[in-house]
């Protein structure tokens, strides 16, 4: 006979529901795509001091349009997209999920805040660059507030990444080689800021824009699949 035990029924889930777990995997789906065009529409970071002013600078009008559009769209997708990830472990490591979903909006959260950085490098660029502006740009570039939102993104997005890709791949809600690839890229930010060579951070930025997608394509297809839902152990069905 068929298996009647109450595992067995599912319940229909609810439109808002429905609504809630479509919308955050189009957030994971976008938000690498969206980071890819923030990094890749300016060429030339960490390629000498002052880089905004500089690189800014050297985008021209479509460059400049590309980026911010990509740091406003990352701005939104990010913790949206970061958030859905963690809720994808919810039902099977409830702590671990939770943490993860902590340190992903307390680390993407600043990421707003920090293009204030790029926007006054584009604004002075536009005014006319000049010594006073310059110093301006380095005082709010290092000024209590913004070294702030820096440390509490470096160590939230790093920790974040680290665990999600640890908990997806734990869970096998993705493939083990998307959960790497998703828990490596923020580590892999970091030779990007200490290794002043050009060629190597071309090819890391887009190694890392890689990583990302292919990262979190398959979280986006599972939690739009309710993959997370699917039962964590195969017990004998009960027979009558």
């Amino acid at each position: 006979m068929k298996d009647v035990s109450p595992r067995s029924v599912q319940t229909p889930m609810h439109p808002a529901l429905a609504f809630q777990r479509i919308s955050l995997a189009a957030c994971i789906f976008l938000m690498p795509f969206s980071l890819t065009l923030y990094l890749l529409s300016w060429q030339g970071n960490q390629r000498a001091p002052l880089t905004p002013l500089i690189t800014s600078a050297m985008a021209g009008a479509t460059g400049n349009t590309l980026h911010f559009i990509g740091a406003l769209a990352a701005s939104f997708f990010l913790p949206l997209g970061y958030l859905g990830m963690s809720l994808l472990g919810m039902r099977r490591a409830p702590w671990l999920a939770t943490i993860s979903a902590a340190l992903s909006l307390v680390g993407w959260i600043p990421w707003a805040a920090l293009m204030g950085i790029d926007d006054l490098a584009y604004d002075i660029n536009q005014l006319g660059r000049t010594e006073q502006f310059t110093a301006l740009w380095t005082y709010f570039n290092g000024d209590p507030v913004m070294t702030i939102y820096l440390i509490i993104y470096i160590i939230g997005h790093l920790l974040s990444a680290v665990l999600i890709g640890y908990m997806l791949g734990r869970l096998h809600l993705v493939p083990t080689w998307a959960a790497w690839a998703f828990a490596i890229t923020s580590p892999l930010t970091f030779p990007i800021i200490l290794v002043h060579n050009v060629v190597f951070q071309d090819i890391l930025k887009y190694l890392l824009c890689l990583l990302w997608i292919i990262g979190a394509i398959p979280a986006a297809l599972a939690l739009f699949t309710n993959k997370d839902l699917a039962q964590p152990s195969s017990e004998p069905p009960l027979k009558k």
